[in-house]
């Protein structure tokens, strides 16, 4: 299914909107979002995240990314709702 120009547009909003807290830098800049699941019947939007979880760190530094994760979510989560209000927002 090919979305709307409009739809498309929202979701670039939010690419370019929502800021990485410690590299200051939007997901746009930063190619932190795979893609989008848009699923219209269900009035349900899927953030797929391009993250790898780093393999041997300690656990401090773990814990920092899982805190940073933790904030771009809950900040695409609030920027999609205002884009798309009424709609469930996820982000995987």
């Amino acid at each position: 299914m090919e979305l709307d120009r409009s739809t498309t547009d929202k979701f670039d909003k939010v690419l370019n909107e929502v800021i990485d807290p410690q590299s200051e830098l939007s997901l746009a800049e930063l190619g932190l979002v795979k893609k989008f699941s848009y699923h219209e019947p269900e009035k349900t939007i899927v953030v797929h995240l391009d993250v790898q979880q780093p393999v041997g760190e300690c656990l401090a530094c773990a814990t920092v990314d899982g805190f940073i994760l933790d904030k771009i979510s809950q900040s695409i989560i609030k920027t999609m709702e205002a884009e798309f209000p009424g709609w469930t927002i996820e982000v995987r």
